[in-house]
C-alpha cells in the first residue's frame, strides 16, 4: 500500500496574494531569501501611530506566501538558519535568519532569529492569521512591526532613549503570619504540600493533578519533572538550564529576619510562571483593537521568554488567560491603577486571577506616558507576597523596551541597577540589573539613557565581548538570573497551576532545532498505526539516564493525543506506539513496557517532534550534541490489513549528520547547566 507523505504546514490560514504582488515580493529567484513587505496602495484614511519614540514609518502590506514557502523550508531543514528580507524601508532592507518558529497558546506563531552580520541583534515576529506584530532590535535603535487595519501594517523605527522613564517599583506593607526563616536555617528537599496564605485569609489550594500524588510522580519519574530535576537521595533542588544552587522554598525568606515554622507547598516546580494579562478600553484602541492586542500580549509572552533563554534563567512564563476589563483610564495615575487592580477595585479582576490560577497579573494600559509601567516589588521572598503580585505596563513600551518583563521581574524580587538602587539584603545583595557605560548599554533591569538589551543580568553571560552582570560576593553584585533562580518556586506556587488544553504550550516546539529530533510523517487510523523505537546510545560523554518527550503533530496543528514522556536508560531501547485508543491488541496492558500516544480512529497524520526532558536537557556532552540528538530513532508505518508499511525518516538523531548544536549563547560564551552524570 502507497502511503502520501503530508508535511504539516504551521500557518493553514495565511492569506494567499495576487501575482503582481507576489512579483514584488521577489519570488522571481526561488533560490535567493525573499522579500517579506509590500508597498501599500489607498492607504488615504489609514493613518500610522504618533510618538515620541517614532522617528520614521512606513505603510506596507505583508507577503504572508513567503512566509509559507519560508515554513516548508523550515519544516525540512529544521536545524537550518533560513533567510527572509526584510525590507523594512523603500532605501533599507535586512536578512534575518529565522532559528525556531513556536505555537502560542492562542494560536498565533512566534518565530525568533538574528539579523545576518549583526551578531548582537534579534528578532521576534508574531503571525496572527493575516496579521504581524513583532520587533527588531539592534544596539542603538530598533524596528517594530505593527497591524494598523485590513491587512495593513506599519514599519516603525524606534528611537529607544525617547521612551518615558523608569519608576522606582512600590515597596507592600505586607504583615506577614509568618516570619520567614533565614536563608542558612532553610531544608533543602521541600516537597510538603500545604496551604497558601494570601491577603491575610487562609486559601486551600486545590490539586490540578487530581488523585496524581506529585511527589509520587516525581519519584517514579525522577528525569522528567518539568524543567527542573529533584535529587530524591540527595538534599537539594537542582536547577536545570542553570548553574547548580539550592532552590529556596516557597515560603521563606529575607536576608535578615528571625526564625519560626514554615508553611510551604510546591506542586508547581517553578519552571512556569503562570500569567493573567487584561487590558483597558483606551489600550484596545490605541492598539488597533482586540486581534491587534492579542497579538501585542503573544509578542509580549515570547519577547521575555527570549530575553529568559538569553540570559540562561531556567523558567518560562506562560499566558493563562487575556481579557478586557471595564475600567476607565479617566484621570490615569500609575500609582492609583496599579492599586486599584491589588485592593479589588477593578471589578472581577482578583476573581479571573483565581479561576485561571495566575501567578502574577499584567494590567496593560494606554497611559499617560510619564512612566512606562509600576509594579510591586517582593523584598521579601514569601507567599504572602502573592496578594501584591501585580503590575502595570503601557503598552507603547510593553516590547522593544522590554518594560513587560522588566515589571514582572519587580515581582520576583528584581531590582533597578545600583546607580539607581543600590539597596542590598533586600532579599538579596545580588538582585540587581546591570549597567555598562564603557559600552553603552543595560540589561532588563537597568534604567538610564544606555541601551537596553533583551538580556538580564547575568556575569556568566556577556552581550558583545562584555558581562552583564556581577558574580554574588562582588562589593557590586549584579545577577538577576540568580535572583529569578531563587524566587521561582515562589512565585509560581503563589497560585496552583489550573489545567486546561486552550492554554497548554508544547514543551518540546519551545526549544531550539538543534535539540530536537522530527519526523517528517506519521499515521493512525482504523487500518494503520505508526511504531516508534529510541535506543541509547552509549557513546562517551553521554548522561546514562536521558528523559525524552514525543509529540504527535496532526496535520491541522493540533495534537493528536497527549504527548509521551520517558527515561532511557543507557544500553536500553524504549517503544513508541502512535495508534487509536480502541485498538484491540496493542494497549497499555498488552504491552506495558512500552509508551503510547492514543487518539480517535480517524484518519489522522502529521510529523513528530522529539526533545529532552532530562537530567540535564541542555547542557553539552561529549562531541557537543544536545541529549536527544544523540539517541537513535528508527520506526514504520504498519498498515495492519497486509502487515506491510514504510520505514520513517528522523531527521536530527544520531544517524542524521545535519544535527549541530546551538548553546544560545551570547558571543561565544555558553550558558550550561550542570555538567552531565
Amino acid at each position: 500500500m502507497l502511503y502520501k507523505v503530508y508535511v504539516w504546514s504551521f500557518f493553514l490560514t495565511l492569506l494567499t496574494i495576487s501575482s503582481a504582488n507576489a512579483l514584488e515580493a521577489d519570488t522571481t529567484e526561488p533560490s535567493a531569501p525573499s522579500r517579506l513587505f509590500l508597498s501599500a496602495e489607498n492607504t488615504q484614511d489609514i493613518r500610522a501611530q504618533e510618538n515620541p519614540t517614532i522617528v520614521r514609518s512606513r505603510l506596507v502590506t505583508v507577503g504572508f506566501d513567503v512566509l509559507s514557502d519560508l515554513e516548508e523550508r523550515f519544516m525540512t531543514e529544521p536545524d537550518g538558519e533560513h533567510p527572509l528580507i526584510l525590507n523594512v524601508f523603500q532605501d533599507l532592507e535586512y536578512t534575518v535568519l529565522i532559528q525556531k518558529i513556536e505555537k502560542n497558546s492562542s494560536g498565533s506563531y512566534s518565530w525568533y532569529g538574528k539579523l545576518k552580520d549583526f551578531p548582537l541583534s534579534q528578532v521576534v515576529l508574531v503571525v496572527n492569521q493575516n496579521m504581524i506584530f513583532g520587533n527588531i532590535s539592534m544596539t542603538q535603535f530598533s524596528y517594530q512591526i505593527r497591524h494598523i487595519s485590513d491587512g495593513v501594517h506599519a514599519i516603525y523605527k524606534i528611537d529607544p532613549t525617547k521612551f518615558p522613564p523608569t519608576s522606582e517599583p512600590i515597596t507592600p506593607d505586607i504583615k506577614s503570619k509568618y516570619s520567614p526563616s533565614p536563608l542558612g536555617t532553610l531544608p533543602k528537599d521541600i516537597t510538603s504540600q500545604t496551604n497558601m496564605h494570601l491577603s491575610g485569609r487562609e486559601t486551600t489550594i486545590s490539586r490540578t493533578l487530581n488523585d496524581l500524588s506529585q511527589n509520587a510522580l516525581l519519584q517514579a519519574k525522577p528525569h522528567i519533572s518539568g524543567g527542573k530535576s529533584i535529587n530524591r537521595q540527595g538534599d537539594e533542588f537542582v536547577e536545570q538550564n542553570s548553574f547548580s544552587r539550592p532552590v529556596i522554598s516557597p515560603d521563606s525568606v529575607s536576608a535578615s529576619s528571625t526564625s519560626s515554622s514554615v508553611e510551604t507547598q510546591s506542586d508547581d516546580d517553578g519552571s512556569t510562571i503562570d500569567l493573567l494579562v487584561v487590558y483597558t478600553a483606551e489600550a484596545r484602541v490605541v492598539e488597533g483593537g482586540t486581534s491587534a492586542m492579542d497579538s501585542l500580549i503573544d509578542l509580549a509572552i515570547s519577547e521575555t521568554n527570549a530575553a529568559y533563554s538569553n540570559s540562561g534563567v531556567s523558567h518560562v512564563v506562560r499566558l493563562v488567560a487575556k481579557q478586557e476589563i471595564s475600567f476607565s483610564e479617566s484621570g490615569f495615575d500609575f500609582t492609583s491603577f496599579l492599586n486599584s487592580a491589588q485592593d479589588g477595585s477593578i471589578s472581577g479582576l482578583h476573581e479571573l486571577r483565581e479561576a485561571n490560577g495566575a501567578d502574577l497579573v499584567v494590567v496593560l494600559v494606554d497611559g499617560d506616558d510619564t512612566l512606562c509601567g509600576l509594579a510591586f516589588l517582593m523584598t521579601t521572598v514569601s507567599s504572602s507576597f502573592a496578594s501584591f503580585g501585580y503590575s502595570v505596563t503601557q503598552t507603547n513600551c510593553a516590547t522593544g523596551n522590554y518594560t513587560f518583563g522588566h515589571e514582572i521581574g519587580h515581582n520576583m524580587s528584581a531590582r533597578h541597577d545600583r546607580t539607581a538602587d543600590n539597596t542590598d539584603g533586600s532579599p538579596f545583595d545580588y538582585n540587581h540589573g546591570y549597567l555598562d557605560n564603557t559600552n553603552n548599554f543595560k540589561t532588563i533591569m537597568g534604567t538610564g539613557s544606555n541601551t537596553r538589551i533583551q538580556y538580564f543580568s547575568n556575569p556568566n553571560v556577556s552581550f558583545g565581548g562584555a558581562v552583564t552582570g556581577v558574580a554574588e560576593g562582588n562589593a557590586l553584585a549584579a545577577d538577576n538570573r540568580l535572583t529569578f533562580q531563587s524566587t521561582d518556586l515562589t512565585v509560581a506556587n503563589f497560585y496552583q497551576t489550573v489545567t486546561s488544553s486552550s492554554t497548554s504550550t508544547s514543551t518540546v516546539a519551545s526549544v531550539p532545532n538543534s535539540e530536537r529530533v522530527i519526523s517528517p510523517y506519521w499515521q493512525s487510523d482504523s487500518e494503520s498505526y505508526t511504531f516508534i523505537a529510541v535506543s541509547h546510545t552509549s557513546l562517551s560523554g553521554m548522561a546514562s539516564q536521558i528523559g525524552v518527550t514525543v509529540e504527535a503533530i496532526q496535520s491541522d496543528g493540533n495534537t493528536f493525543g497527549s504527548s509521551t514522556s520517558f527515561t532511557i536508560s543507557s544500553a536500553t531501547t524504549s517503544r513508541v506506539f502512535i495508534v487509536r485508543s480502541d485498538h484491540p491488541s496493542i494497549t497499555s496492558t498488552s504491552i506495558p513496557s512500552a509508551q503510547f500516544i492514543t487518539g480517535t480512529s480517524n484518519f489522522s497524520h502529521g510529523f513528530i517532534r522529539a526533545g529532552s526532558v532530562a537530567t540535564s536537557p541542555t547542557t553539552a556532552v561529549g562531541g557537543g550534541f544536545r541529549d536527544v540528538t544523540m539517541l537513535s530513532f528508527w520506526g514504520t508505518v504498519v498498515a495492519e490489513q497486509n502487515t506491510t508499511g514504510f520505514a520513517m525518516e528522523f531527521i536530527g538523531d544520531m544517524h542524521d549528520s545535519s544535527a549541530a548544536p546551538d548553546f544560545n549563547s551570547a558571543q561565544g560564551n555558553d550558558v550550561s547547566g550542570p555538567a552531565a552524570p
